[in-house]
């Protein structure tokens, strides 16, 4: 059973200021964590094979490095902590949609 003391907690984690600043640290630019390919892997078996796959994305915007956490899912869609509840088809649109969402991380644009 749930306490009204978990439930205050639960309800302040998940408020939009607490929530945001979570997922804007996750978002973090390249000056922030050391910037090099994102490797996403996955692994599964197959009639008695053991398969993995590991995919790299080495991301740079305006020529600076950017660490943005890409992962392939099974179903091959990509995903970053950084954007729940989002999936793409693309890793450039992956990219486009951390820019739009989070446009004080990267420097210069229109």
């Amino acid at each position: 059973m749930t306490s009204a003391n978990d439930s205050a907690e639960l309800a302040a984690a998940v408020a939009s200021d607490s929530l945001g600043g979570y997922l804007v640290g996750l978002a973090q630019s390249a000056g922030e964590r050391s910037p090099g390919p994102a490797r996403s892997v996955r692994t599964t078996e197959h009639k008695g094979h053991k398969v993995t796959v590991a995919t790299s994305y080495d991301i740079v915007v305006d020529g600076t490095p950017v660490t943005a956490r890409l992962h392939v899912g099974d179903s091959g869609l990509l995903y970053s902590p950084s954007l729940p509840y989002h999936r793409f088809s693309s890793a450039l649109d992956a990219v486009r949609a951390l820019i739009s969402s989070y446009p004080d991380h990267f420097k210069g644009g229109a």
